[in-house]
């Protein structure tokens, strides 16, 4: 194994430049000085780039690797042609054939280079010709092919060339915005009998001179064993992480890259953030529109998560933490622990579905692959055994005449952690393969860097590792076609991520970890991270007053939108964060603001003990547990405290709580819904109550006395009534007697 060294300096002392693979430095990098001593690699660059004219730039000449300009989303490689010319004509490689030329095969004795040539300038060109032209000897150091890649419009190779006939473009003229293709031929004899790569160039010129370049590589045919090369994939969510920003997702570049790298020898770093999503697509759709929206969305990403799937066969498919955090924002932060374990639970079972791939969930992958000993301690202790590094973190700290491989074992304080290396220079030329008009330069370079790091130790493949940008998005036959020919050439030979995981780390001492100030620099802000964990900790809070287990969908979604802000792609997106954070706060303001009370009408209480309804409303699909908490602002009332209520879904529940008047006059009540955590739910209401205590006692008093005088005046009317029956009979006892009768008359029977 092969430890990393940490040499100590003199305070105030520059570190001297770490060299690596025969030529490759670390050039550039914050508070590390380029001078380097006259060294056998450098001699042996010196002679490579000898037939370079004085055009390169000193600037070029004194980089010696790609800096990759970090975005945060991608990192956009320069290393494959010069970004910035004022030549008028731009010309475009569309292919170049064989990708490995052998003299003594007919098949393969003569180089081919079709290019288009576009007129981009503003007026017109005539007596266009074009030509192919390359050095006879093949390089004998990488950074002579980065400095080439690299050097001015004007550059030309003055030391034994071989040149094409000249071919007139077009009809010898270009108009502003016209284009002419041509087809440029040379014997591969006439490269000479030497085995490598070769600068090369098309170049156009006109009566004046040159008026367009496009720079490549032709290769020979290999001698000796290929460079195995390891391709590491990204299938990342990126910042919008609704299921409408993640079927999008897909569809500009996740199943273009899933569909290019067919080859299961490719590895993929997996999000589970889209492959969690699928189940939950369906859920909150209110109108037509919405369901239909839904329906398009759960169709595009359930369709690709079943080519995933069966792409997945056979593949190493690294299993990264949900949303993809961003290690180094959280590794600041003395809540990142906690977000970053977070994060791990949350894609648990997201990668069950992939049973015919190895899935990795212990490998680390920094943004920009990039970290130093607190990161790497953090990865660690988040339960990762490998970190994804590349070789400008961990430069190989001795002047190397070759690449080593892409393989190292770094000590920490109390333990160590296994790296897989990146190679930086070949990691940024494929990031170019995303532009159509760059995807035959990156070809080529590739094969030349492959050819140059075999031809170092021709008897000792050493496997390198590529990483690709996290918002690679190259199309899918472009990748597809790459993969192939880069192995076509018999330089590279690509191997599973297992097995450059199995290579045991070289014997040689690397410098570091280090961190690029600018890859330090684009970290998410703390604020921000701090503030993403008081959100989910409001949705925790929330998730208490669930029943156990019953995390609805909605839920859920916003505790995955929040950890979906803490991403790498946020990256170079820092002014986006405030109205992402805000559009998180108004979700989960919204789904609290499913169970709120009723306030209703002014109630009136006219005892001095009774009953005060309150109505809980749960909007929301499951069963929610709160508590009720009443304050009156006045001590008029007093109120029992309220037990825990539990509402079914979708449903009310009437509350009759205990109530004492203490004195008359209008109260008000707020009423304050809280989870069982103690977090409010909304804001408190208002409940206003007249109380008038005394209405009680008056309504007694004068129900009782009209009692009583309904029962007086009973009392008297039946004495009264008594007294009448009395009189009655005694006044009958002394009746007078009756009067004689009379005398009978004459007739009387009686009688």
């Amino acid at each position: 194994m092969g430890p990393v060294h940490r040499p100590r300096h003199p305070a105030g002392l520059p570190q001297r430049t770490a060299r690596r693979d025969g030529g490759d430095a670390a050039a550039g990098r914050t508070g590390v000085s380029s001078r380097l001593p006259v060294t056998r690699r450098g001699l042996l660059t010196g002679l490579a780039v000898g037939g370079v004219a004085a055009g390169v730039p000193a600037s070029a000449q004194a980089r010696s690797r790609p800096t990759a300009k970090t975005t945060g989303t991608a990192t956009t490689g320069t290393a494959t042609a010069t970004t910035a010319t004022a030549l008028p004509l731009g010309v475009v490689l569309l292919d170049v054939t064989p990708t490995a030329y052998a003299a003594a095969d007919p098949a393969r004795s003569v180089v081919t280079v079709r290019a288009r040539v576009r007129h981009r300038g503003t007026s017109a060109l005539t007596g266009l010709t074009a030509r192919l032209v390359a050095q006879r000897s093949p390089t004998v150091a990488r950074t002579a092919l980065d400095q080439w890649a690299r050097a001015s419009d004007r550059a030309s190779i003055t030391r034994s060339s071989a040149s094409s006939d000249d071919v007139v473009v077009g009809s010898g003229g270009l108009s502003p915005g016209e284009s002419a293709d041509v087809l440029l031929t040379l014997p591969a004899a006439s490269l000479g009998a030497g085995v490598g790569a070769h600068l090369a160039a098309v170049e156009v010129s006109d009566d004046s001179g040159r008026v367009g370049v496009a720079r490549t590589f032709l290769v020979s045919a290999p001698q000796g064993d290929p460079t195995p090369l390891t391709l590491l994939l990204p299938l990342v969510a990126g910042r919008d992480g609704s299921p409408g920003g993640l079927a999008r997702a897909v569809e500009d570049r996740l199943r273009a890259l899933v569909a290019g790298s067919a080859d299961p020898r490719v590895a993929w770093a997996l999000d589970p953030a889209l492959t969690a999503a699928v189940d939950s697509l369906r859920g909150g759709a209110q109108t037509a529109a919405a369901t239909a929206g839904a329906d398009a969305d759960a169709a595009t990403l359930t369709g690709w998560v079943a080519e995933l799937t069966a792409a997945a066969a056979g593949r190493v498919v690294l299993g990264l933490p949900f949303g993809d955090p961003d290690l180094a924002a959280l590794e600041r932060t003395a809540v990142g622990s906690d977000l970053l374990g977070r994060a791990v639970r949350s894609a648990g079972g997201a990668f069950d579905a992939l049973t015919g791939a190895v899935v990795r969930t212990d490998v680390a992958w920094p943004a920009d692959e990039a970290a130093d000993e607190d990161l790497l301690a953090f990865c660690v202790g988040g339960g990762a055994t490998t970190v994804v590094l590349d070789d400008v973190c961990l430069p190989p700290s001795a002047d190397l005449t070759f690449t080593p491989v892409g393989r190292a074992s770094v000590d920490l304080r109390d333990t160590s952690v296994e790296a897989l290396v990146a190679d930086r220079t070949m990691s940024s030329v494929l990031a170019d393969a995303a532009d159509p008009d760059q995807v035959v330069l990156v070809r080529q370079r590739l094969i030349a860097e492959a050819a140059t790091t075999a031809s170092q130790r021709p008897s000792d493949p050493r496997g390198q590792l590529l990483v690709a940008p996290r918002s690679f998005a190259p199309a899918a036959e472009q990748l597809s076609a790459l993969i192939a020919d880069v192995e076509s050439s018999g330089w590279a030979s690509w191997q599973p991520l297992t097995d450059l995981l199995a290579t045991p780390a070289p014997d040689v001492e690397r410098s570091g970890p280090d961190v690029p100030a600018a890859t330090a620099r684009a970290a998410l802000p703390t604020a921000h991270v701090v503030d993403v964990q008081e959100a989910l900790v409001g949705v925790d809070d929330f998730a208490t007053a669930l029943p156990s287990g019953a995390l609805g969908a909605g839920l859920l979604s916003q505790q995955r939108a929040a950890l979906v802000l803490l991403g790498v792609s946020w990256r170079g997106h820092v002014a986006e964060l405030p109205a992402a954070r805000a559009g998180l706060a108004r979700a989960v303001e919204a789904l609290t603001a499913g169970v709120s009370v009723v306030t209703g009408s002014v109630r009136n209480l006219a005892a001095e003990r009774s009953e005060l309804p309150i109505t809980v409303v749960n909007e929301l699909d499951v069963p929610v547990q709160v508590d009720l908490v009443l304050r009156p602002r006045t001590a008029r009332v007093q109120l029992d405290a309220v037990p825990r209520q539990t509402v079914a879904a979708r449903s009310q529940s009437r509350v009759a709580v205990p109530v004492r008047a203490l004195a008359n006059g209008s109260v008000v009540v707020e009423a304050q819904l809280r989870t069982p955590a103690g977090s409010a739910l909304g804001e408190p209401v208002e409940i206003r109550l007249n109380v008038r205590a005394d209405v009680e006692n008056w309504i007694s008093g004068v129900v009782g006395g009209g009692a009583a005088g309904l029962l007086v005046l009973g009392l008297v009317r039946a004495f009264r009534k008594g007294r009448r029956r009395v009189d009655g009979a005694a006044h009958a006892d002394v009746a007078p007697p009756p009067a004689p009768s009379e005398p009978a008359q004459a007739g009387d029977p009686a009688k």
